[in-house]
Order: structure tokens, then sequence, then C-alpha cells
């Protein structure tokens, strides 16, 4: 694992010149950092070195703040005054302009290994190895452009970051082109991927998984408001079944172990961005537990500044409130009187004393709880993008498909594998909102239920009204002394939502140096 580490470090520090070039404008200054790539990109370890970066420095933004705030807040299963979680959020929004810059810059990485592989590795570097890599990177790209389509469906394809720099003004290209792309993507990282790389290296299955999410996606994102497409739901199950009944994954036996550091890279992971602590690079280190952790002595290092930030009423009653019947709620919010042996392990544990649910997942502790290996702003967890058990849900909901209900034998092993690990009863039928509901106790605070609030408004976007209205954003339960339990209680007002509200605007930067993003999309360019 160290080895590991070092080797994610190595590509930092390569490629730490590229990223420091990034504005808050991509498209007006891409990077033209100084990177020795006419000498670099020669021997197959080179290659790997390369694209070690493509797993933490490139994502740093994205993971800050931006999945939270956007993935879990949007999402209604995190409460906070933020915009986001309001409905707020305008072009002016930095947490918006921080998506949109974040995923470019990935997209910008993988471009630069893509073109500088192809034009500076010398034929003694054998094919295989060289496609290896290029696919290593248009994964990390497919996975970016699959998030920059659903949050703003027409958006710039940009192949060759370069060209920016004589011509920065580009069009937008039409959602179901770039959809097209993450699946070119996607599918070229499954034909050129190896099916079991060094620890912590996305595989073949990787990809698969990742064909299996993103043509979930399409079913709602193509259906026009109207059914799910077939098509598409059949590419996901079969993709799904494919990694679920093929691939080397298994669920973590004890759900609380997924989010501890020791764990990562473990036997459900199938893939996540890898952090290191102290290197030494801003960038480099995992921030998540800074902003989570609900009073700075969780961390002991000057951050925690969580004390603001809790589970909404939603997820709250959704993971069985102050119960710990499922096996997924303690590891996910605090509730008063939680004890937790190993935070602040040298004071003999931590036991929860606030008024607000607050966050622990991502939260590790102090130095003395791991090692040394935390920080101001730095651990070294790392951060689940996909992993086993959103793959056995993505299995049940592509059998459902349109089918108001299903008793489908695999349907139900599937959705109730995730259910037995939580130590909650099976289901004996299945319907939309049940697989919903199960995604958010399985998922909460991992950057999902945004995308799916998405997924579901390009299907039925009344459906979507519904469904915020139904989660109550203006209520939240706190702790109440006199009755020695929560209560819930209003905080703020009803939020009325309509099919404008699930539609981001693109940054103010991005508008001001690029108008043209303004315009109608055009076709991509396959050719």
């Amino acid at each position: 694992m160290k080895t590991l580490k070092i080797k994610y470090l190595f590509g930092v520090l390569l490629l730490a010149g590229f990223v420091a070039g990034c504005g808050d404008d991509f498209f007006s200054h891409p990077p033209t950092g100084s990177i020795v790539q006419d000498t670099f990109y020669q021997t197959p370890e080179d290659l790997a070195m390369a694209t070690g970066s493509l797993y933490n420095i490139t994502w740093y933004d994205y993971n800050d703040k931006a999945a939270t705030k956007l993935g879990d807040a949007g999402g209604g299963v995190v409460r906070h005054t933020i915009p986001f979680y309001w409905f707020r959020a305008d072009a002016a929004e930095p947490r918006l302009n921080e998506t949109w810059r974040s995923l470019y810059i990935v997209v910008n990485q993988a471009n630069n290994h893509i073109n500088n592989i192809q034009e500076q590795t010398p034929n003694t570097v054998d094919e295989a190895v060289k496609n290896h890599r290029i696919a290593e990177a248009r994964f990390m790209r497919g996975v970016a452009y699959l998030k920059l389509a659903a949050n703003w469906e027409n958006v710039p394809i940009i192949t060759r970051t370069s060209d920016l720099i004589e011509d920065p003004l580009v069009y937008p290209n039409r959602m179901e082109d770039v959809f097209r792309y993450v699946l070119n993507d996607f599918e070229f990282a499954a034909e050129h991927l190896v099916l079991d790389d060094a620890t912590g290296r996305v595989t073949s299955w990787s990809a698969k998984s990742y064909l299996a999410l993103t043509h979930l996606t399409m079913a709602s994102y193509m259906s026009n408001g109207g059914n799910l497409v077939q098509e598409h739901l059949n590419s996901a199950l079969r993709y799904a079944e494919d990694v679920i009944q093929n691939g080397p994954y298994q669920l973590m036996d004890n759900y609380a172990d997924l989010f501890k550091r020791e764990n990562n890279n473990n036997s459900e992971s199938i893939f996540a961005l890898q952090w290191v602590h102290g290197s030494g690079y801003w960038g480099a280190q995992n921030s998540k537990q800074a902003y989570y952790a609900a009073i700075p002595a969780l961390t002991g290092v000057g951050d925690g500044w969580g004390g603001g930030t809790g589970i909404s009423k939603w997820a709250y009653e959704l993971l069985g409130g102050t119960s710990t019947d499922d096996a997924r709620r303690k590891p996910t919010y605090m509730v008063r009187g939680d004890h937790y042996p190993e935070l602040r392990t040298a004071f003999g544990g931590y036991t929860h004393e606030t008024s607000i649910l607050n966050m622990k997942k991502y939260i590790v502790g102090r130095p003395e709880d791991n090692d040394g290996q935390v920080g101001f702003m730095s651990t070294d967890i790392n951060t689940y993008m996909l992993r086993l058990g959103e793959i056995y849900l993505i299995a049940a909901e592509a059998i459902l498909g349109n089918n108001q209900s299903t008793t489908d034998a695999r349907a139900l092993e599937y959705f109730n594998m995730v259910r037995q690990r939580a130590g909650v009863a099976p289901k004996t039928e299945l319907d939309f909102m049940t697989i919903l509901e199960e995604r958010v106790r399985e998922l909460t605070m991992e950057g999902r239920f945004w995308y799916d609030l998405l997924r579901i408004y390009h299907r039925d976007s009344q459906m979507a009204i519904d469904l915020v209205d139904m989660q109550e954003r203006h209520m939240r339960y706190y702790w109440n002394g006199d009755l020695n339990d929560y209560e819930l209680v209003q905080d703020g007002t009803p939020i009325s939502v309509t099919p404008e509200s699930f539609r981001l605007a693109i940054p103010e930067a991005e508008l001001t140096t690029n108008p043209r993003l303004r315009e109608a999309p055009v076709p991509f360019d396959f050719n």
C-alpha cells in the first residue's frame, strides 16, 4: 500500500504545474505547464506514474465541497443553509463554478495524458501497455463527462486542451452526443484496461460498472418524459450482472468498516479516489473530515467545521431515526448519546452531545487515532466514487424498469444483498420508490442523490417535484432537552420547485469568458 501511495504522489508531482495553471474559468485559461512531455512518456513505468495523478489532485475541487453540496445537499439528504439544499443556486454560486471547473480539470488532465501517450511514447513500449494507460485516462474522462452531462446536459466536448489556446470560444455539444462520448470512453476502457491492476487502480470491471451506471442514467435522460428506454435498461442490467457474477468484488461484512481508512481499497471498492496525507502538495489529500466533523476536538488539528451540517429529516426517517436496527445508521450520522470508540481514543472514545444530527461518514478522527495520518484539512481515507452495493441496486432497478412493481427473483436477490448486510428484513416485492429509498439508506453522504433526482426529473418532472415536496426540506429534527428527545421543528419556509428548478445554470465565469455557451448545442463530429 505504501508503494501505491508513492506512485500516486509521483503523479501529483508530475502534474502539479498543470493543475496549478487551471484558473476559475477553464475555457479562457487552459493550463499550459512546462511538463517534460517530450522526454517523460518513454517507459511503461512513466505511463503508470503519469496517470497516477488522475486518482487524487485532479479531483480535489470536486471532492472538497462540490460533491457534498450538490450531490447530497442538492439531493435533500444532507441539510445545511446552502443554496443547493434550497434550490437557490444561480450562475454566480461559487460551488457551482467549482463543480464545472473541477470536472473540466479532470477532462483536461485525461486529454493531456491520452495525447501525450499517443504522440510521445516510443514504439518500444508495447501497444497493449499504451492502450492500457490511455484507457485509464479515458475512464476518468468518462466519469467527468457523465457528471457534466447529468448536471448541464449540453456541454462542450474537448478532446485537445491546447486547441483552446487559439480558440477558447467553443459551442456546447448536444446531450445525446456527450452521453455517446461517455459510452465510447467506457467501452474503450472496458476493452483495454486489465482485469487486475495494482491496488486502487481502475480495471476493466470498473469500466463495466460505469457502463451499467451510464446506461441506467441514459434510460431516463433519453426517455423524453415517458417510459424508460428499454435498450438502455437491458444494457445496464447486462453490465451490472457481469460485474456481480464474474467480477472480483464482495460486500464488506460490516457496513461501518467501509469508512475506516485502514480499509481503503477493500473488496467492495470499484472506483475510489486515492488520497495521500502529508505529501506537501495541496490537493493530494482528502479534506472531507474538516467540513463534516461536528467539533474541532474530533480532529484535533484546528478544523472540524461541521457543527451546522446534519442529516435531513427525510434521510433521518428512512434510516430509522435514533434506532440502530439498520447497521447503516450510526456509521452515517450521529445522534445524541452515540459512542464511537475509534474517535478520540486517547480520551476513551467520543460520545456525541450536540443538538444537531451531525455527519459520521468520512470522519476518521485525530492524528493519534490514525497513526499520525491526519492533519489540518487532510486525511488519506479514500472517497468512493462507485462500489458494489450500488451495483446491486442498479441491477434491481434495471430489472424493475417500467413495471409498477416486481417480484422477480433476481431483482429481490440483488436488492436484499444490501439489506442483509445492514441487518434489516428482506423485501418480497419492489417498486421504484422502494429502490430509491434504499439508495438513500445505502449511499447518503456519497454524493449520489442529486443525480437520482435528475434521473427522476428527466423521466417524469412532476414525480421529481412531488419527491422534493415529500422531503419537507423546511423541517428538521433538533434535540429538545426538555423532552429528552429529538423534536421535529420548522426551520425555514416550504420551498416551491418547478421543472426549471432541476436545470443548473452554467457558471457565470464561464459565460463571461465564453458567451457561445449560451448558444444552441451543436452536433459533435465523431470522425
